[in-house]
């Protein structure tokens, strides 16, 4: 085996040894700092600087040159600009003059007759009337050594924010001589040091060896010199070679803010604000702004956001966030909707470098959809509402409306006083699941009444339902309908009807909810007039949905006017009315009974108009019924 390879396999079985026994650690970075705010919004002072060239080498004795360039990449004006603890004393300026935003500046300095490699820092500062930021740069001088030398690669490299670092180590032998390897030594990074002690390290005229070390966790930018030392074993003369290696980060910060924080059920629109910060030492574009309620900030065609109120959209192209605290911010509206209960959206934001090299930050902001308490009211009526002794069926009709400001109720219990439980008499059903706001239930069921001229016979009727919230609410309404024994000629009321109500029932924005096979019965509207304002016209109004596609048929009977219009019309989401056209089926034939077949329809809701183009003040109650198969 060559000496050349035994001394590679040597020192990196030591190598091995070391990372055990050492661990991994990072010095502090000393490439990159900045004093005072390094981010934040566009009003916040900020500075940048940098050294040309980054990286220059030649032998013993030679000058090393310096072009250093300033920029304020703030929003504030610097009154003055200096630079100091330089590495070099020539680079230092006591005053530089004033710097508006935007602007740059340079000077040149030097170093003469350089004989070792050194990393030259430079501070540069930026005043305001309120503060002082700074910002420091460096560039290597690599001296090169005849006897030995050194490299560290990749020269250069980009990591997240938090990852790991990794490097090889290459040391060459390139005197005449064998070259006993004292120790090497990083000045950033502790497990790029080697410091042989089992066994001694020579490396023969011409050999060279490598090993591999890493930087864990890199959180900030940084530049590591590393610095191999070798003896000449016959003379014990010293040689030092040295090199650079440099980390940079992509690292971006996140915020996002919701105004207001609290809104009333159902909900209502929200504006959002994001303000991203490249904490960063590389340019980054911003390429994902993405959240787990809303979908993709950036696409123009997203429903959820409007593009007129969202301020993120490209324009065109995303934008680029500067290095050491470049700012994005922007802010877009969304609606927020749900039962009570906290609302929280999720951003996460993709921002890419030169080389595709991606950093991805999360961050939330939560608003609270406050509970609207549910509420319901409670109509009985009797029919008729006297009657002659000794007794004879009365049909009590109850009607239930979801008085709610945003919840949907489902009706649980029917109870009469004595009759008990109504479910399944007359007309009664329960449970009625999902009642709208406005919306209302009604039935009837008959019973007995006796008692002698005078008497006044009441009965409880009590409704209990629950609300649609998360953890459901229950709601009771109890009242009491009478019926008087009297020796008068009967009189008889329908109540409660769409007649009584057609101002605020029936009319398109407001139907009478019907529901599937069941039948109906109501008073005939009056004479349709198209010379009085369209809110003044009678005409019935009502509404039914399809939860399943199913065979449909409106049948109407027993319409004594005869002469009238039965129309169906489809539901248009967020018109006003949300009745559309045209009609999906309509019969205008002059006859007691009408009938629409609607064939095979879809799940969705459906309108039903009723326009009495015959005599008004009709007595008798027509039957309304909406067939499914």
């Amino acid at each position: 085996m060559g000496s050349s390879k035994r001394s590679l396999i040597i020192f990196f079985i030591m190598g091995i040894g070391l990372v055990c026994a050492i661990g991994m650690a990072i010095g502090p970075a000393r490439a990159w700092s900045a004093a005072g705010p390094a981010s934040g919004d566009a009003g916040e002072p900020r500075i940048i600087s940098s050294q040309t060239p980054h990286l220059q080498d030649f032998f013993a004795g030679e000058d090393a040159v310096f072009e250093v360039s300033i920029t304020n990449s703030g929003a504030v004006a610097f009154q003055t600009v200096t630079a100091s603890n330089a590495t070099i004393a020539d680079c230092n300026r006591n005053d530089l003059g004033a710097l508006a935003p935007g602007e740059s500046l340079s000077f040149t300095c030097s170093a003469q007759n350089v004989v070792e490699s050194f990393l030259n820092e430079i501070q540069v500062n930026g005043t305001t009337d309120a503060t002082t930021v700074s910002h420091t740069s460096n560039s290597f001088v690599k001296v090169l050594k005849p006897e030995l030398r050194i490299t560290k690669t990749p020269k250069s490299q980009t990591v997240v924010n938090g990852a790991t670092a990794y490097f090889t180590v290459t040391i060459f032998n390139t005197s005449d001589f064998v070259m006993k390897i004292e120790n090497v030594d990083d000045s950033q990074i502790d497990n790029c040091d080697r410091t042989p002690t089992i066994v001694t390290i020579y490396l023969n005229a011409g050999d060279s060896l490598d090993y591999s070390c890493l930087a864990a966790s890199v959180q900030a930018p940084l530049a590591s010199v590393i610095t191999v030392r070798g003896t000449n074993p016959i003379d014990n003369k010293e040689y030092k070679a040295s090199d650079v290696a440099w980390v940079d980060v992509n690292a971006l910060e996140a915020e996002m803010t919701a105004q207001p924080t609290t809104i009333a059920e159902p909900g209502g629109l929200v504006t959002y604000t994001v303000d991203l910060v490249n904490s960063g030492s590389v340019p980054v574009t911003l390429v994902a702004l993405t959240t787990n309620q809303f979908g993709s900030i950036l696409d123009p065609g997203n429903p959820k956001v409007e593009a007129a109120d969202n301020t993120c959209l490209p324009k065109p192209l995303p934008p680029t966030l500067a290095p050491f605290g470049g700012t994005f911010s922007c802010s877009f509206v969304a609606s927020v909707e749900g039962q009570p209960s906290n609302f929280s959206t999720i951003l996460t934001a993709t921002a890419e470098d030169e080389n595709g090299l991606d950093a991805i930050v999360t961050t939330s902001a939560s608003v609270t959809i406050t509970d609207e308490p549910a509420s319901m009211s409670l109509t009985l009526g009797a029919d008729p509402a006297f009657i002659n002794p000794p007794s004879r069926n009365v049909r009590f009709s109850i009607s239930v409306e979801n008085t709610s400001a945003a919840d949907a109720i489902t009706i649980t219990e029917l109870n009469d006083e004595f009759l008990g439980n109504l479910n399944g008499r007359g007309t009664c059903a329960v449970p009625i699941a999902d009642i709208s706001p406005g919306f209302s239930y009604q039935c009837s069921f008959s019973a007995l009444v006796s008692g002698s001229v005078g008497q006044q016979k009441s009965r409880l009727i009590t409704v209990k339902a629950i609300d649609d919230d998360l953890v459901p609410k229950t709601l009771t309404e109890s009242k009491t309908v009478t019926v008087g024994i009297t020796d008068q000629p009967t009189r008889y009321t329908f109540m409660p009807n769409v007649s009584d109500n057609t101002m605020n029932r029936t009319s398109c924005g407001r139907p009478y909810p019907l529901a599937i096979n069941r039948q109906y019965f109501f008073l005939p509207p009056n004479t349709y007039n198209n010379s009085v304002p369209v809110d003044q016209r009678d005409q019935h109004y009502f509404v039914f949905e399809l939860t399943q596609t199913g065979q449909v048929t409106v049948e109407l009977t027993n319409f004594v006017p005869q002469k009238g219009q039965l129309i169906v019309r489809p539901h248009v989401s967020g018109g006003t009315p949300p009745c559309g056209s045209p009609a999906l089926g309509a019969n205008p034939d002059s006859s007691l009974t009408k009938v629409i077949n609607l064939g095979t329809r879809q799940t969705g809701r459906y309108y039903i108009q009723l326009i009495n183009d015959g005599p008004s003040n009709v007595g008798q109650l027509y039957g309304l019924i909406v067939r499914v198969q």
